[in-house]
């Protein structure tokens, strides 16, 4: 988890340097941006907690299936909250961002960004709370690897071509964001139910 920890980090660190490269006014909109993205994985990250320790008990208690029933019950609140979460956005999605700013122009680049956000809150929340289920019952290696490729270099890689390649700007920067949690919970879910975790000897 911690080489997990520190990889992540510096793939993060890598799409906040391309998203200040594409200007103040950019930066400011993406800062807040990952602030809005912040509040739905508060929830994905209670959820995950919550499914840890019921995953942990029924592993504990020799029963695998109950621990697949909770991770599956978690997973599917949180898809219930990512949609309304995605309604949120969609429709106050501008008055979230005058909160913070005057510039009518940040605010359209702001608009542009939540348009992004509201596809990555859905594949956010599910994939922290499946990744939450892997690490409870101690499949930490395949979380670190599966997070390592996502954020390090998928995210990397899509940012860029989508930033810069592409002449996207921040938007193409945010296709990056996107990417990295679709690859996230693609990992996770395969993982998940393939249903080698509940296997694992801690």
């Amino acid at each position: 988890m911690f080489f997990e920890q520190v990889f992540m980090r510096i793939g993060f660190m890598m799409t906040a340097i391309m998203a200040a490269k594409q200007g103040t006014d950019a930066m400011a909109a993406h800062q807040v941006g990952m602030n809005i993205m912040s509040l739905s994985f508060a929830f994905g990250d209670g959820l995950q907690s919550a499914a840890v320790a019921l995953i942990g008990r029924s592993l504990g208690a020799k029963k695998p299936d109950l621990a697949k029933e909770y991770g599956r019950t978690c997973r599917l609140i949180g898809a219930g909250i990512a949609v309304c979460l995605v309604a949120i956005y969609l429709f106050g999605g501008r008055w979230l961002y005058s909160l913070f700013f005057e510039e009518q122009h940040i605010i359209e680049i702001g608009v542009s960004i939540i348009h992004v956000i509201i596809f990555v809150v859905i594949f956010q929340i599910c994939q922290v709370i499946y990744m939450g289920c892997l690490r409870g019952a101690g499949d930490t290696l395949y979380t670190a690897v599966a997070s390592m490729i996502s954020v390090t270099f998928i995210r990397t890689i899509v940012s860029y071509l989508g930033g810069y390649t592409l002449g996207l700007g921040i938007v193409g920067i945010w296709f990056g964001v996107l990417a990295d949690q679709m690859s996230r919970f693609i990992f996770a879910t395969i993982r998940f139910k393939q249903g080698k975790w509940v296997k694992i000897k801690i």
